[in-house]
């Protein structure tokens, strides 16, 4: 996509992403909802998870050591404990520091199997019922309808990505990123309004049957019929987990587009279901346009793992990027230095000594063309969800529960985002999403021995790894409205 029909797209996000927010806020069966009963400090008196001066923080993680033990080929850094400990080394900082407001942080690790999505069901079991918590964390991976499931449950709970609507609704969730639908829809029209999906064209949907991926079907269905476009949606059956199945049945897509003579591709599912339909779907001359509805998206660790076939494909998105729309590495916040100076005091050691570099997937230790050693890249959404946590504890006070911690965290305010929203936040109580700009960003190729350019960047992006590129370098606001 060009350049100018790239900077439409996002153009018409200003009208797109708009939100509301009913008075009421979303409460879905405790009458102090996602602030409380009190009008100064929202406490409704569920202690649930605290004793004493200790607070239970249930921290969600895939079980890479699991995962490894059945056979699969993970880097050496990659283990269960090196993903908590992105979450619970705060936590360490914070109990070092004589706590907040006298309580010190007990997390509570709770694990599932990332290619059996249903055993994270254990974790909402385990989170709300066998061993309650005072709140939840999940940065990536774990599937939307068991975040879902914990939030409902009237515990506090932080996602690092994209929910439906039905989880913002809880009352008690909070994330980075808007809902699966408002991004769904927001995508396809843009799309619409660059002149990437014509007026009357033939259009695929590829998506999962998860919450997020209903949602995000049923929004991008709405947008392309309003635009006179006839849709064939193929539905992967994602919760069973099998990535066998998946790889088929997303490799079936293929010939169910060509029947159907689309000429664009909506995504809407993520890289770990969707390889059959990459393998195959080269050389049709399909537009693809991907939406940020689930794990892994539009994130470079999503970039990376895509087939060659989706190169060219545009993204919108909240998440942000390690270089600039004109082929430079991105300078970073105050804030994300701090980030980043944080992952390498707790992980170098785990990567013989080899320090964080922009755009090095997660997990990994990488020798660049020039001979530089580096590793993986921190990790933004534990970083920018465990600030925002340490914030609404400090704010809720010493009389802490649950009302009183959501009351808080809904009044934050001005928060900083690593790696997303152009660095800027707003914790507020209109709002169940902190992030407040969103752009389009563009898969770019860039094979494994490419060269460094003379902007520092490798064909655009910050290794010689498949990225995301920007395609322009303004942001456009998300408006909520009650």
């Amino acid at each position: 996509m060009g350049r100018k029909r790239g900077l439409r797209a996002i153009a018409a996000l200003v009208c797109v992403l708009a939100l509301t927010a009913t008075a009421a806020a979303c409460s879905s069966g405790s009458s102090s909802g996602g602030g409380g009963s009190s009008k100064d400090s929202g406490s409704n008196g569920d202690t649930t998870g605290i004793s004493g001066e200790t607070i239970k923080f249930g921290v969600a993680v895939s079980d890479l050591d699991g995962l490894r033990a059945s056979g699969f080929n993970l880097a050496p850094a990659l283990t269960t404990q090196n993903l908590s400990k992105r979450i619970t080394s705060y936590f360490d900082d914070w109990n070092a520091a004589g706590g907040i407001n006298g309580y010190k942080i007990e997390p509570v690790i709770l694990v599932w199997d990332p290619v059996k999505p249903a055993t994270a069901q254990k974790v909402c079991d385990d989170a709300t019922i066998n061993n309650p918590v005072f709140a939840f964390i999940n940065a990536s991976g774990m599937g939307a309808k068991y975040v879902e499931c914990i939030a409902k449950a009237g515990v506090p709970t932080f996602f690092g990505e994209v929910a439906p609507q039905s989880a913002h609704d809880t009352g008690f969730f909070t994330s980075i990123s808007p809902s699966a639908e408002v991004n769904a829809s927001s995508g396809v029209k843009a799309a619409i309004e660059a002149g990437q999906i014509p007026k009357g064209n033939a259009v695929g949907i590829l998506a999962g049957n998860g919450p997020e991926h209903v949602a995000a079907t049923a929004a991008a269905k709405a947008a392309l019929e309003a635009n006179g476009n006839k849709v064939t949606a193929v539905s992967v059956n994602t919760l069973q987990g099998d990535t066998g199945i998946m790889s088929t049945e997303s490799a079936a897509a293929v010939n169910t587009f060509k029947s159907a003579n689309v000429t664009n591709i909506v995504v809407a599912l993520q890289f770990t279901s969707s390889t059959g339909f990459w393998d195959n779907a080269a050389g049709n001359n399909w537009n693809f346009t991907f939406l940020d509805v689930a794990s892994s998206m539009c994130t470079a660790y999503g970039a990376k793992s895509l087939k060659p076939s989706a190169v060219g494909g545009t993204c919108y998105t909240i998440f942000g990027d390690n270089v600039t729309s004109d082929g430079k590495l991105s300078p970073e916040s105050t804030f994300e230095k701090e980030c980043r100076a944080h992952f390498d005091k707790i992980s170098t050691a785990d990567f013989a000594g080899a320090p964080s570099y922009q755009g090095v997937p997660s997990g990994e230790t990488r020798t660049l063309p020039d001979g530089t050693k580096v590793s993986s890249d921190y990790a933004p959404n534990e970083c920018t969800l465990s600030n925002l946590i340490k914030l609404s504890l400090e704010k809720a006070g010493k009389n802490l529960d649950r009302g009183s911690f959501m009351k808080a965290v809904r009044t934050v305010g001005e928060v900083p985002i690593a790696l997303g929203s152009d660095g800027k936040g707003n914790a507020t109580e209109d709002r169940t999403f902190i992030g407040t700009v969103t752009h389009g960003v563009k898969l770019t190729a860039a094979p494994t021995g490419t060269a460094k350019n003379a902007t520092g960047t490798y064909n655009g992006c910050p290794v010689d790894i498949q990225c995301w590129v920007p395609v322009g370098s303004t942001w456009y606001p998300i408006t909520v409205t009650k």
